[in-house]
């Protein structure tokens, strides 16, 4: 049993709880440092949580306080000010 050409990978967002495409999401990892990264090749190893391109969206990042439970870290998890300006 393939996947075959229909499957079409589904993702939510961890900001407005939408499900989508996968590729229609930027994908987002913790690194190594606790920095949250934005993971534009998706190829970053660890977990990864998705967030929609919306402008709202990526602004309500800064205020999710459930980011450790989503990444399964502990500890703070820095989000830097210009993550979307790369």
């Amino acid at each position: 049993m393939g996947r075959g050409k229909g499957h079409i990978p589904i993702r939510t967002c961890i900001s407005c709880r939408e499900k989508k495409d996968k590729r229609e999401l930027i994908r987002l990892v913790v690194d190594e440092r606790n920095r949250l990264v934005v993971d534009k090749r998706q190829v970053l190893r660890g977990r990864g949580a998705y967030v929609c391109n919306r402008d709202e969206c990526k602004n309500r990042l800064f205020k999710i306080k459930r980011l450790n439970k989503i990444f399964r870290k502990e500890g703070p998890i820095y989000v830097r000010s210009d993550i979307w300006k790369s």
